[in-house]
């Protein structure tokens, strides 16, 4: 049978719990003590106060009207807030006072925000649909994620797919490809229209995109949709300077070939299934293709070490170099079972020492 403890007992118990958990509650006291605080002190903020700790909350229990004037004077303070904010702040469930939130923010005398929200919600599916139509009919390019934020629906729990919902607008279907196309022609045509003189790489690094791919004539046909005159007058000053980059490139791979041949039988512009090879290099029985490439600002990109692997492909050898003014920070490259090897004119002579030297994979 469990012992009775007497009132001083349980009043030393309750002091000491109270005095090692300053943060204690009604619940917590009881449930660790398994004794009630009421029947030992006339209240429980009396409790704290005989165990000489600062009550972390008041004790005292508000009328249903101070419940009431807390909670307006908080909506007219923060006349945007929630229901479900002001119960979190104020700490008081205030549908026990009011019947709804739309209600307290009458009684506080502001207009309920949410009032346009709550007509959404209640809208029915044809008001939905038609929604959508007429936003995809003013904007064909728009895309679904916007289309629905804007309608605030969701279209494909409306319409069985996004075909579906062009048919219902009456207006030509556009994929999802189309509409990025689009878009990034009319951003084209629009840095066009402010830069009338914009080169193409200028306009490729200012939109991100690549002019040549985008259009079917490339930069002339995005002039043209831009109705601006397209700069040839640049084009003949530039002439010159073209045919001088030409003839420069012509005897940088002259150049090239000469030192190569002391390595090797050196076969230039070579065709192999897939393009033309600049060199292919014929040494102790091993081929190797090498291109050259000598730019001066330009770095080497990755679809040129692409196609130097076709070249390798189509020749049925393992090993590549390509050979530049200026080595990038990556200069080798293992695709499948292939090697390739960035150079410059000074590393000529790695081509015969990995031939002879290195493991051919």
């Amino acid at each position: 049978m469990r012992r009775r403890l007497d009132f001083n007992k349980k009043k030393e118990i309750l002091l000491k719990f109270i005095k090692n958990h300053p943060d204690a509650t009604y619940k917590s006291i009881r449930e660790s003590t398994k004794l009630h605080p009421e029947r030992v002190f006339d209240s429980l903020e009396d409790a704290f106060k005989e165990a000489g700790i600062n009550s972390p909350r008041t004790f005292k229990r508000m009328t249903k009207e101070e419940k009431r004037q807390i909670i307006l004077n908080y909506i007219r303070k923060n006349p945007f807030v929630g229901g479900q904010t002001i119960k979190k702040d104020t700490k008081i469930n205030f549908q026990t006072i009011f019947k709804d939130t739309k209600t307290a923010y009458n009684a506080a005398g502001i207009e309920y925000p949410r009032e346009d929200y709550v007509q959404l919600l209640k809208r029915n599916a044809n008001v939905r649909r038609a929604k959508i139509i007429e936003l995809l009919r003013k904007n064909p390019l728009m895309s679904l994620s916007k289309i629905g934020n804007l309608a605030r629906a969701h279209p494909h729990s409306l319409f069985a797919n996004t075909k579906e919902m062009y048919r219902a607008a009456r207006i030509p279907f556009f994929s999802k490809g189309d509409k990025r196309r689009i878009n990034k022609q009319n951003l084209v045509i629009e840095f066009i229209k402010k830069n009338n003189l914009a080169t193409q790489r200028e306009i490729n690094r200012a939109c991100k995109t690549k002019v040549q791919e985008l259009f079917g004539r490339g930069i002339f046909e995005a002039y043209e949709k831009a109705k601006v005159h397209f700069p040839f007058e640049r084009l003949k000053i530039h002439g010159v300077a073209i045919k001088e980059i030409k003839a420069d490139a012509v005897r940088f791979e002259e150049k090239i070939a000469k030192m190569l041949s002391g390595y090797g039988t050196v076969n230039r512009l070579v065709r192999t299934k897939r393009g033309i090879a600049d060199i292919l290099l014929e040494r102790n029985g091993s081929k190797i293709a090498i291109e050259l490439k000598n730019y001066k600002c330009h770095e080497i990109s990755m679809s040129q070490i692409k196609q130097l692997n076709k070249y390798l492909e189509d020749i049925n050898s393992n090993l590549g170099f390509l050979i530049c003014l200026k080595k990038p920070k990556k200069d080798t490259f293992l695709i499948g079972r292939n090697r390739i090897l960035v150079i410059t004119e000074s590393g000529l002579s790695k081509i015969p020492e990995t031939i002879d030297h290195g493991p051919v994979f």
